[in-house]
């Protein structure tokens, strides 16, 4: 018994194995374009070669499609059962198909991006907008990380790409044979954060010497090590050590205890997009240290839809 199923089985598929694809597409024409005579001009094959290639189909699903005593021709119920599935059959190959071509040219998918506070106050509202307008089945997943946390997930192919800033990953890099890349986006100064009311809010620019005996806001050296360095250098070459009267983590942190007269603070020039009462900025007088941001991938994992990204950010850059 067992081996009766399986020969039917078998011969069931043999069947199958021959049917394509154009035996549905000439049947569903010949139904919507009522006859053979319509459907073989829409397809612009021979009618006799239609023809056959129906009763073909036919003989290999062991029943017919058409009533062929009937004028015009029409469709039996088996012929019409069938079709409404062959429809929904084409049609999910159609889906796939595309599916599968918006992929392949990185129209549709995921990428997981890292970013610091510097990119998001910045460039990336554009970025996203440019990108969105011409890839918007895509998914941007946005991480909001630290810089040397961004560089191991990037090695951990946890991240496709990372922004953060130039100076992070020089310190980090070890050798010359590094997989990670980058494409500088930006360059930024850092400014004077000052409470509304402080003395010197009247100055356009401001000599660093001048506020030597100032209470300062700065990020922890755990954190942010290289801005809190860069900014100890900047004030020591100024000729003074900080007077660092709190430790704040986050940007918006720093700007409240500055608004609410704890003391200045030196922070990236992106922080001026925040729109925070009770703090101006002003530059700062002579060289201020420049930071680069840049995005970041490995050199060795380029997908199609990275490419894109990269197209959209180098553009913008």
């Amino acid at each position: 018994m067992l081996k009766k199923q399986e020969s039917l089985a078998s011969h069931k598929w043999s069947n199958w194995d021959e049917l394509e694809l154009r035996h549905l597409k000439y049947a569903i024409a010949v139904t919507q374009k009522q006859g053979f005579t319509n459907a073989a001009a829409y397809l612009e094959i021979d009618q006799g070669f239609l023809s056959r290639q129906i009763k073909r189909l036919e003989k290999k699903i062991g029943f017919q499609l058409f009533d062929r005593n009937q004028r015009p021709l029409k469709l039996t119920d088996a012929g019409n059962e069938f079709l409404q599935e062959a429809c929904q059959i084409l049609s999910q190959v159609e889906r796939a198909i595309e599916s599968g071509q918006q992929l392949s040219r990185g129209e549709k998918g995921r990428l997981t991006i890292g970013i610091n506070t510097s990119i998001a106050n910045s460039k990336l509202p554009d970025i996203l907008r440019a990108f969105h307008e011409k890839f918007p089945e895509v998914k941007l997943v946005l991480q909001e990380i630290a810089s040397y946390d961004q560089i191991e997930k990037l090695r951990n192919q946890q991240l496709d790409l990372g922004f953060f800033h130039l100076h992070n990953l020089q310190n980090i890099k070890s050798n010359n044979d590094d997989v990670l890349t980058s494409m500088p986006i930006l360059q930024e100064s850092l400014v004077i954060v000052l409470p509304e009311n402080h003395r010197f809010v009247r100055l356009t620019s401001i000599s660093l010497a001048t506020l030597a005996n100032e209470q300062f806001i700065l990020p922890p050296h755990n954190l942010l090590y290289n801005l809190r360095d860069q900014i100890n250098r900047l004030c020591v070459d100024a000729g003074f050590q900080p007077k660092v009267r709190q430790e704040a983590a986050w940007i918006s942190t720093v700007l409240s205890l500055v608004a609410g007269g704890m003391g200045i603070s030196l922070l990236p020039a992106n922080v001026q997009n925040l729109q925070r009462s009770g703090v101006v900025y002003r530059s700062i007088q002579g060289q201020s240290p420049v930071l680069e941001i840049v995005a970041v991938w490995r050199s060795d994992h380029v997908p199609i839809i990275l490419k894109n990204f990269l197209e959209v950010i180098g553009n913008l850059a």
